[in-house]
């Protein structure tokens, strides 16, 4: 990497007295630096600033070749200002457009325009006549169209896409903004040379096609029950403050942007002296700190606004209420409690765990594990100037939301007359121990946590000790702030089923602009023309990173831990409900069981008191098991796992209700839009082979018997299985503990016949829809394809790439950027697992009602006929090889690559086959492979409302057949 400079000259910009006006700093609230990592911190954090106010947090892992970025901003929803709210938000999406530099021909020529749309915004948002708000807009689509002939769309993306950087994305929130990228350590300078044009001198170019990205975004948190309820639980916990409304924005605003008010948000929050850069992964940090300097240094900090401590107003008694959606219902009760960094943040943490921690807090035992309900829990939600906890509960069928609620309570007086113990609370603070450790593994976790400790204005070191603030917490400060906070002033909200009244965006005129894949800046070809070391790749090799064991029940792939002392162990078997339509059932049932003296309450506080989890999962064609926790009580996890099987223990009526939950469930799924969308997929891919048609239906639920499903937990380990081990302990004790002593080979049974995966073929292209009353529209297209061949896996992969692999692939470009015709769109083509299996060529989107002809016809026309393009079929190229360069398989993935390439009928690693093969694969062999179903008809199926779609025009598309939704389950 060249333009590197020396630590020590390093060191001297980093800390040489600022050449800036120091009036920045009055209300920047500078993080303390860290020169040396703290002894105690494993993550090995050190904290500097650049002398224009930059901080920089760096924590070094060399678990491989990649660096993990995230870019702060102490600016969220919460700043918007109050007639433009969604603020924030958009201006997340339009840094993604380019700079001066980058993603345009010509900047000076495009400017203009660009000025004109600013200035047209401006005009439309200080307009009320609704005909000359509508001129106007027509004058900044005609605009658009101009500035449109100097852009060359996502850039940004298309030069990390040939650097081999992944993950490329961002969020907001109500505090931060924060950007993110992994990427390959060689190339580290290109990225800070992208990074900091992108901040210094952005401009928000194609504003008008992103607006309507937006929108969709819009739609589909009106489509999102969940958002909806906690919407409105906010609005009534946060009164008047800006917690109350939606990051996102109200829909009037989102209709009504203000360029000039946006430019104005990042002139005064997006400065150095307000930002953080945190760095996890392979690096030398007097390397990364010159390199910073280098790109960051010339950015000029500004003062900032004193930092925000408003109040919000407390809720005054029980403030109640309703909002209706065809969804299962649910009730929601919060109670404001208090800040990030407040004297009680430790207790409120813990008091939530006691609560609910998935296995033994009192909501898990006394209502989950009961099944009094179909589900409850707690969280505590602490912000930066305000806070809450709050619970949530969904009725069992015939359970009114009152007595669920009322349910609730009863845990909350359980809590505050401190009906738990000591021992309890070591428990849970175990479970955050080994949260932290299992940080170590990840440069995302990493990353996260430095920024999040940036977001809350905390000092490292106090952000380190949060366990030794953990475990001083005792049960009396539980009791207290249970008392304290959780009194008679609080919120209720209920989501009850029926119509919403939801405002939704409607589609607005907006002319195509012309996509330019071929044009490249010259910033462009700088970045991505910096010389890199190139990187070795690494490929899986057995003996080095595994080793293949035998047993007598099957294969075990043992890997060992570098990092900490975390295992899991898997048990996985080729047999699910396809096989034993029961099983499933009995592996809930399971979850409820305790294990031979152990009650089933009993068992879950012993299994948490020790760090252990055990658990299972069922599919269609597979089962499994699941023991993981501290290698130290490894074998107490397994015998308890074996025991829980073999020594089942219930109460009376834990199979009876459930089977109530599970009927109600079947009641929710049919109003549910995910599920139902699901089930028409289903549908259509298999007919009445469907998955979902192959469900218990409510008779047989009722049907099923305790002696039938005990039966399937006690053979459980009776058959054949490929078993996996990742932790520290030797090999051999493994393999001893994972088969009985004595069991023989033929002890076990054979796994049963595997049935290949097959698609239904349209003989012309065919439309099935389903009505649902909802904003957006779920769109899907598919047709079989050959069958699966390890050999052609190069092709597969550079079809998804280039047809759906990022901001620059053909989908992302045409359906989004061009037309703004949907927020999630996807094109590619989804390989089988094993060479018995059929293929899939596959799009989907989700798009407002009224463009679902347009987005549906134009998705069909790119699957039918890819759009070919010489240079970004070297950009999907470059990307492919770098990926095989840069990303090797972590460790707790091994045993499962392992496995899916012994499936595929490979004895060994194929990537390094893949990659050359990459290397010399042609633009002809992607066109001849993408030729093969230029014609072929397609099945496409809907989700949505007819009364927004034209079905007329629908019908044109293809044979047209409408499934009503009850058609689609089997009960």
């Amino acid at each position: 990497m060249n333009r590197f400079y020396s630590a020590a000259l390093a060191a001297l910009f980093v800390f040489s007295v600022p050449a800036f006006a120091a009036d920045w700093e009055a209300n920047s609230n500078p993080t303390p630096l860290l020169a040396q990592p703290l002894a105690r911190d494993k993550m090995g954090v050190t904290i500097h600033r650049l002398k224009n106010g930059l901080t920089v947090y760096l924590s070094p892992n060399d678990q491989e070749p990649r660096i993990m970025t995230y870019i702060g901003v102490r600016a969220g929803g919460a700043e918007d200002p109050s007639d433009s709210t969604g603020m924030a938000h958009y201006l997340e999406h339009v840094l993604f457009k380019g700079t001066r530099k980058l993603g345009t021909k010509d900047f000076a020529l495009e400017k203009a325009h660009l000025d004109a749309i600013r200035d047209l915004y401006e005009k439309r948002f200080r307009t009320a006549d609704s005909k000359e708000r509508e001129a106007i807009y027509a004058e900044i689509d005609a605009e658009n169209l101009k500035a449109g002939e100097f852009a060359i769309p996502n850039e940004l993306d298309k030069a990390y896409k040939q650097l081999g950087v992944r993950g490329v994305n961002a969020h907001t929130w109500y505090e931060e903004t924060v950007y993110k990228s992994d990427i390959p350590k060689n190339r580290l300078e290109a990225w800070a040379k992208l990074e900091g044009d992108r901040y210094m001198h952005p401009v928000f170019r194609l504003f008008l096609p992103e607006l309507e990205t937006v929108y969709e975004e819009k739609n589909r948190s009106l489509d999102n029950p969940n958002s909806i309820l906690f919407q409105e639980l906010d609005r009534l916990l946060y009164k008047n403050h800006p917690y109350e409304r939606a990051v996102i924005g109200t829909v009037e605003h989102l209709k009504n942007p203000s360029l000039e008010k946006m430019y104005a948000f990042f002139d005064r929050y997006y400065r150095p002296n307000n930002m953080a850069v945190a760095l996890s992964g392979d690096f030398k940090r007097e390397e990364v700190l010159a390199v910073l300097d280098t790109y960051f240094g010339a950015w000029e900090p500004k003062p900032l606004p004193p930092r925000p401590m408003r109040k919000a107003d407390f809720p005054q008694g029980v403030v109640h209420s309703e909002v209706k959606y065809e969804a299962e219902e649910a009730a929601i009760v919060g109670w404001r409690t208090v800040s990030k960094g407040d004297p009680d943040e430790e207790a409120l943490t813990v008091m939530a765990m006691v609560m609910s921690n998935s296995k033994s807090g009192l909501i898990d035992l006394r209502l989950n594990q009961a099944q009094k309900v179909k589900g409850a829990g707690s969280y505590s939600h602490l912000r930066n100037e305000a806070g809450s906890w709050n619970m949530y509960v969904l009725p069992k069928d015939g359970q009114t939301l009152e007595q669920a609620e009322a349910l609730l309570y009863e845990t909350v007086d359980a809590l505050k007359n401190g009906e738990f113990t000591e021992e309890d609370l070591a428990a849970i603070v175990l479970d955050f121990e080994i949260g932290e450790k299992a940080k170590l593994e990840s440069n995302p976790a990493r990353v996260s946590s430095m920024i999040e400790s940036f977001i809350a204005y905390e000092d490292w070191g106090y952000s380190v000790d949060v366990l030794k603030r953990l475990r001083a917490v005792t049960k009396a400060d539980v009791v207290r702030v249970a008392n304290k906070y959780l009194g008679d002033d609080r919120v209720v909200v209920y989501r009850r089923k029926g119509k919403p009244e939801i405002a939704s965006i409607e589609k607005p005129k907006f002319t195509k602009i012309a996509i330019d894949s071929k044009s490249e800046s010259d910033f462009f070809k700088e970045i991505v023309s910096i010389p890199a070391a190139p990187i070795t790749p690494k490929w899986v090799k057995k003996g080095r990173d595994y080793r293949k064991l035998s047993t007598p029940a099957g294969s075990l792939y043992y890997v060992r831990n570098p990092v900490n002392d975390l295992f899991s162990l898997g048990f996985n078997f080729e047999r699910g409900s396809r096989h034993e339509r029961e099983l499933c059932a009995a592996l809930g049932l399971w979850d409820l069981a305790g294990a031979g003296e152990m009650s089933a309450e009993a068992l879950k506080r012993r299994l948490y008191s020790k760090g252990l989890d055990i658990s299972t999962y069922c599919g269609d064609e597979g089962s499994g098991a699941v023991v993981s926790g501290i290698d130290e009580h490894f074998e107490e996890g397994l015998r308890l796992l074996r025991l829980r099987f073999e020594k089942p223990v219930f109460k009376k009526d834990d199979l009876e209700k459930m089977k109530q939950i599970w009927i109600g469930q079947h009641k929710d799924n049919k109003v549910d839009p995910s599920y139902i969308e699901s089930a028409l997929k289903e549908w259509a891919r298999h007919g009445e082979k469907s998955r979902v048609l192959r469900e218990l239906s409510d008779d047989e639920i009722r049907a099923l018997s305790e002696e039938r499903l005990v039966g399937l937990m006690r053979s459980f380990f009776d058959w054949e299985r490929r078993m996996s081990y990742v932790g520290t302990l030797p090999s051999k004790s493994v393999t001893r503990a994972v088969v009985r002593e004595g069991k023989k080979k033929k002890d076990f049974r054979k796994k049963p016949p595997r049935e290949p995966k097959r698609y239904n073929k349209a003989w012309k292209t065919r439309v099935l829809f389903s009505h649902r009353d909802m904003v957006q529209s779920k769109v899907g297209i598919f047709a079989p394809d050959e069958l699966f061949d390890p050999k052609r896996y190069i092709d597969y992969r550079f079809y998804s790439s280039y047809m759906g692999g990022g901001m620059s692939s053909v989908v992302f470009q045409e359906v989004r950027e061009a037309r703004a015709l949907a927020y999630s769109a996807w094109g590619g083509y989804a390989p089988g697992t094993r060479p018995e299996d059929e293929n899939l060529i596959l799009g989907e989107l989700g798009t407002q009602a009224d463009k679902t002809i347009e987005a549906t016809k134009l998705m069909l026309g790119l699957l039918h006929e890819l759009p070919l393009s010489a240079k970004r079929f070297e950009e999907t190229r470059k990307a492919i090889v770098e990926g095989y360069r840069t990303s090797p398989i972590k460790f707790r993935g091994v045993a499962s690559a392992v496995m899916s390439w012994e499936d595929m009928g490979l004895k060994r690693d194929p990537r390094p086959a893949n990659m050359k093969r990459a290397k010399a694969y042609s633009i002809g062999e992607l066109q001849a492979f993408a030729a093969a179903w230029k014609d072929r008809p397609m099945t496409i199926h809907i989700l949505g409302n007819r009364d927004r779609v034209d079905m007329r025009a629908l019908g044109e598309i293809g044979a047209l057949s409408e499934k009503k939704i009850d058609e689609l389950f089997p009960y």
